[in-house]
């Protein structure tokens, strides 16, 4: 991980740390939670995790190069008698953060911060997309989104660096707010709230109350972009006293989108920005302007992430008039929606996560797009969602039953409540089956896919549903040989 150097005195500072040994003069560039990528002249933050100890691999860190090694006073450390510049802590996690917090201030990028029941990795791309046209920028690696996620992507943050994307993901209360404390954004943007991880936020109220404390640590100045079409955003905008814009497809968003159609495997709309109603960016005098932008990605909600983005372009002051290109070159994220064929065999796979409101956007992408043969949903389970998981999983079932699918293929502990709402809503008990593992829906006969088939795969991330894809194709490369 690298990074502008600062000295190890200065991190023990940041951290609360007491040293172990001398430290004078020593400079760190770079940060590291993970031995095996520890370069010379990086700290190694040993973290203990759920399958791992980093206390584990101390001696493996100082071997690869590492200047220092922050880890915990509880408990003992075996270094074998040398004298190695630890810096014990209270707590490794909290310091790994404290660290980022301290870097950030130090930076004069533009940080963004990005938090949303939906859509976060996906804008985070196509914002990174965006941003790479004018000057460089950095973004999370995957979804590097929590507790280590986001302070590793700060250290990859450099002086020669203009813009810096933080994802903030959540599951229980409190965390947004500690990652915004650590990220300090200029701009925060929330893009929706909905169901989701109510397991430990409780209800979507707490889900809002989780995602609108991205703003309580907005820098000073600080703009705060949000999703017009969503109440709940709209909520959190009211009681905000500060800088904001925003975007949607309703009448009362700033930046608009309009007149949107279907175009290839993408979309075509209008942006409408409306100047009389803010005053951002330079921009006086009011009036409107207009763009005309073309997406290669499918799924109308998409469109919400291309405007979040843009909003964000312009809360930048940047020239939002060459945006038209940038919008035309992007590609999703792996397992968004990704179109594979396997043979005559087209599978749609949007298997990164699913709650709710995602499955209900890609089942309405899945009933707009033609097939020449069967459209086939395969459901997984809808994680983290608590005392409603029953009751959402069946409201899925209803909704897939007023819809045009050829087969229902349901998988995992709440399966069974998805396919009995479904044929209590009128599909044909005949089409619909359910498994109680992805084992089982693997072992099961995969010549039922026919040719020109179309199949939709979703589920939550715990669940693994690409699994399916490529069972499928393991299925289907011995017969392509066969035949040839």
């Amino acid at each position: 991980m690298k990074m502008d150097a600062i000295s190890l005195e200065e991190v023990i500072q940041a951290v609360n740390g007491k040293a172990i040994s001398n430290v004078s003069g020593l400079m760190v560039n770079g940060v590291s939670v993970d031995s095996r990528n520890v370069h010379k002249g990086n700290v190694f933050f040993a973290i203990k995790g759920d399958h791992y100890d980093g206390r584990q691999f101390i001696e493996q860190a100082f071997d690869a190069g590492a200047i220092g090694v922050v880890v915990s006073k509880q408990g003992g450390i075996d270094i074998s008698g040398k004298c190695l510049p630890l810096i014990l802590v209270d707590d490794v996690k909290t310091a790994l953060g404290d660290l980022a917090r301290h870097y950030r201030r130090k930076l004069n990028a533009k940080i963004i911060g990005i938090t949303g029941s939906n859509g976060k990795t996906t804008t985070k791309e196509m914002l990174y997309h965006l941003l790479s046209h004018f000057a460089p920028v950095v973004k999370p690696q995957k979804s590097f989104n929590n507790f280590i996620g986001v302070p590793l992507t700060i250290f990859e943050i450099e002086s020669k660096h203009k813009y810096g994307i933080l994802e903030m993901g959540t599951n229980a209360p409190g965390e947004i707010l500690r990652l915004s404390e650590i990220g300090l954004p200029d701009i925060a943007v929330i893009l929706n709230i909905s169901k989701t991880h109510l397991e430990g936020l409780g209800s979507i109220e707490g889900v809002a109350l989780e995602k609108g404390d991205i703003v309580k640590n907005l820098k000073e100045n600080g703009v705060f972009v949000y999703n017009a079409d969503n109440p709940l955003c709209c909520e959190i905008a009211d009681k905000f006293g500060g800088n904001k814009i925003s975007f949607g497809l309703g009448q009362n968003a700033q930046i608009r989108g309009t007149d949107a159609k279907k175009k290839g495997n993408g979309s075509v709309f209008t942006i409408d920005i409306d100047y009389n109603t803010f005053r951002l960016c330079g921009v006086k005098g009011g009036g409107r302007r207009q763009f005309e932008i073309q997406l290669q990605v499918p799924g109308h909600h998409n469109i919400s992430n291309c405007l979040a983005s843009f909003a964000v372009c312009h809360a930048l002051g940047l020239d939002i008039s060459g945006l038209y290109n940038a919008f035309l070159s992007f590609k999703m994220p792996d397992m968004r929606i990704d179109s594979q064929q396997i043979g005559n065999v087209t599978f749609i796979n949007d298997a990164y996560n699913a709650n709710p409101e995602s499955v209900f956007a890609a089942l309405k992408y899945f009933e707009e797009i033609d097939a020449a043969g069967r459209k086939i949903f395969i459901c997984g389970d809808m994680l983290e969602l608590g005392k409603e998981s029953h009751a959402l999983h069946k409201e899925l079932g209803e909704k897939a039953s007023t819809l045009n699918l050829d087969l229902l293929w349901t998988v995992g502990k709440y399966a069974s409540d998805i396919a009995g709402a479904a044929k209590d809503g009128g599909m044909d008990v005949e089409k619909v089956l359910s498994f109680r593992s992805l084992d089982d829906i693997t072992e099961y006969d995969m010549g039922e896919f026919r040719e020109n088939d179309v199949i939709l795969i979703k589920g939550s991330r715990g669940m693994h549903m690409e699994t399916i894809i490529d069972k499928y194709r393991e299925y289907f490369s011995p017969r392509v040989l066969t035949h040839n």
